[in-house]
């Protein structure tokens, strides 16, 4: 499995039109990517954002940098002037690890 978390500052005075274009844009586009794991949209302080996302493996990874529908999603967000300053993307391969713990695995 692979970990992508894309990064970028956004204007926090202007949430709910942020979280509307994940939802209404981004979480559909995502979902259409082949070998799409999983995904969260976070959060944090005034004016910070990330996109993480879980992938099958690398190839994954690379085909969504050439994806039509993502790169006319992040142009459209773009657009929007909803985001603040630059964007950064960090790749990591997971080498162990859980999401969640029971009863049975707590460690």
């Amino acid at each position: 499995m692979v970990v992508r978390i894309w990064r970028t500052g956004g204007d926090r005075s202007r949430l709910e039109e942020y979280t509307g274009f994940e939802e209404e844009y981004s979480l559909p586009m995502f979902c259409e990517q082949p070998g799409l794991m999983g995904l969260y949209f976070l959060l944090a302080g005034e004016n910070r954002a990330a996109a993480l996302t879980f992938w099958e493996d690398m190839a994954a990874v690379e085909a969504l940098a050439t994806s039509s529908s993502y790169l006319r999603t992040v142009q459209e967000l773009v657009d929007t002037g909803l985001l603040i300053g630059g964007q950064s993307v960090d790749v990591f391969e997971v080498h162990g690890g859980r999401l969640r713990w029971d009863e049975k695995s707590t460690p």
